[in-house]
């Protein structure tokens, strides 16, 4: 195929040259004696200009109106000294046009690429919004780290391997997507939620080194960083360690932000778990906002379980702020359950309740603990220090949330800095809303080893002190990626079933041939998915993931673009075996 020449590539090395270019109209000035058009495609804009020398090609340019779909042939010159542009990559040169071909003509835009519109009328529309300079160079950077990606696995011996998207429904954390089988009538498959069975089996195929750019679905509730169909970097080794596979995901991360951002990333930090919820009340911490809680609890006589928690400012963040304007965290917190947040000023090693609320903590402490309180805020005169009982809401706690909102409010992150971490250790199992244990993760995930050989009375008796060979790569809060050690033998992946009370049943069919297949010499492994729209989302500094999307959903799941999802013919329902009723 014969190389094309885009608008916004053409530089001084083609002056005096004749070429073609193709594009759309985004700008037209008639001068009379001259006409100037910009010609955009989706490497930029290039000033066309047409002469009444070229009488066809000038008759034309007469009719052309902004959108117009064009063909041009012409001649690359310098522009005059007074026209030159330096703005823009092409604004030394322009082409002087002998042939144009109206290719399609276009009516007006129901959007303005050169206003902000409404997202509804941008998802209605996305392929106009497409053409916006910003959104196609995010949909451009998305096509080069994946190619990236790609060469750094290859080079490093993983085979790109597909696997279904029609498959059987598995536990995974999340509710499926089901499709209706019309062959097999009442029976149905479900869109994987990600390939975690399938690349395990490749494993123990032999195949030891696998990655997939992965198309997963979810059906779960919306955020700004979450679509029901995403796509995942999807990586499985076989006979490697955790420590070894993470320090070469930091390498493949490390280079992508050196190529793409020309930043080098310092050494990514590690936190357990376990260290993540207690100084900063989450598991995605961001670590640009160095604030921290400290557990007050040892001062105080608790009514729970829960710890008492403290955060502070410091006085030179309150110079612009309203000290009667704190009373909003108090209402920002109860949110989250914690009803019981005080705000004091620091003033001569006394605590000042500012706000004169209830429940005030320190009413039955005595100076010396005042003192010890305000030493371990590292706090001085006129310093804020806000302390409340912290309740867990899905690995983030409230105070979590407080310190997540206080940062952002008293501008403590550094917006131009990168922070990248691991964390590790997380517990094998959590509780669910109503108590019952289920995996942190999924039932594949492998217990760390001091905990196998013993695995029958940790199950037994304590089951929540199990933790797991597991870990998330946390960029600026936002968790880019999830992996861990897998099960590899028959009898612990059976424990594990049977101690989440998987009936047998269930066992046999939902994962009947995966167990039957880990009797078959599975070698030990490990693998991760990265999330590779938030990884977009980050290296174009958008903080919305459907601004990495060609094609998103809104955050009610629907395709603005297509109306789906949409009623069904109730032909097709009956030929699925299916009714309304």
């Amino acid at each position: 195929m014969k190389k094309k020449i885009y608008c916004g590539e053409i530089n001084k090395e083609y002056i005096n040259k004749e070429i073609i270019l193709y594009g759309w109209i985004d700008n037209y000035r008639n001068l009379g004696k001259l006409i100037f058009v910009n010609i955009k495609d989706r490497e930029g804009v290039i000033q066309a200009v047409f002469k009444p020398q070229y009488k066809i090609a000038y008759n034309v340019a007469i009719t052309l109106r902004n959108n117009f779909c064009v063909k041009v042939k012409g001649k690359i010159v310098e522009r005059t000294q007074k026209n030159k542009n330096f703005n823009l990559i092409t604004g030394e040169i322009e082409i002087i046009v002998f042939n144009i071909f109206i290719l399609n003509k276009s009516k007006p835009l129901p959007i303005d690429n050169n206003m902000i519109n409404t997202e509804e009328m941008r998802l209605k529309y996305r392929y106009l919004d497409l053409r916006q300079i910003k959104m196609t160079k995010i949909l451009k950077q998305r096509s080069i780290i994946i190619s990236y990606i790609r060469n750094f696995l290859e080079k490093n011996n993983f085979l790109n391997i597909e696997t279904p998207i029609l498959t059987n429904s598995t536990p995974e954390g999340s509710r499926d997507y089901l499709v209706p089988s019309r062959i097999h009538k009442h029976n149905f498959y479900a869109l994987p939620q990600s390939p975690q069975i399938f690349k395990q089996l490749l494993m123990i195929a032999g195949l030891d080194r696998y990655y997939q750019i992965a198309k997963c679905f979810r059906d779960e509730d919306l955020r700004s960083d979450r679509q029901p169909e995403f796509t995942q970097i999807d990586i499985e080794i076989s006979f490697t360690k955790s420590k070894i596979l993470r320090y070469f995901i930091e390498k493949m991360i490390f280079n992508i932000w050196k190529n793409i951002k020309n930043i080098f990333l310092d050494k990514f930090k590690i936190l357990t778990f376990k260290k993540s919820m207690k100084y900063f009340g989450t598991d995605k911490p961001d670590l640009r906002n160095k604030l921290k809680l400290i557990d007050l609890s040892n001062f105080f006589i608790k009514k729970n379980k829960n710890r008492i928690v403290s955060i502070s400012i410091k006085n030179k963040y309150l110079s612009n702020f309203n000290i009667k304007g704190l009373s909003k965290y108090i209402s920002y917190i109860k949110k989250y359950n914690t009803n019981d947040l005080n705000i004091f000023q620091v003033n001569n090693n006394k605590l000042i309740n500012i706000l004169n609320t209830k429940n005030n903590f320190i009413i039955n402490l005595n100076n010396d603990q005042i003192k010890d309180i305000i030493y371990k805020n590292n706090c001085h005169n006129n310093d804020i220090i806000f302390i409340g009982t912290e309740t867990i809401n899905d690995n983030i706690s409230s105070m979590g949330y407080l310190r997540k909102k206080l940062g952002k409010d008293f501008n403590l992150i550094k917006n131009n800095k990168w922070c990248p971490l691991w964390i590790i250790d997380f517990p094998l199992f959590k509780k669910n809303k109503i108590g019952k244990l289920i995996p942190m993760n999924h039932p594949f995930t492998s217990p760390k080893k001091e905990f196998i050989n013993n695995i029958d009375n940790f199950l037994k008796e304590n089951p929540h002190q199990i933790l797991s060979d597991s870990y998330d790569l946390v960029i600026n809060g936002y968790e880019i990626g999830s992996g861990s050690s897998r099960i590899n033998n028959y009898k612990i992946q059976k424990k594990i079933f049977n101690f989440l009370r998987i009936n047998e049943v269930v066992q046999k069919k939902n994962f009947g041939f995966f167990l039957e297949a880990l009797q078959f010499g599975t070698p030990p492994h490990i693998g991760i998915a990265l999330g590779l729209d938030r990884l977009i989302m980050l290296l174009t500094n958008t903080n919305n993931i459907r601004d990495v999307i060609a094609f998103p959903k809104t955050t009610s799941a629907n395709c603005l673009l297509t109306q789906a999802p949409n009623k069904i013919d109730f032909n097709l329902l009956k030929d699925l075996g299916l009714s309304l009723s």
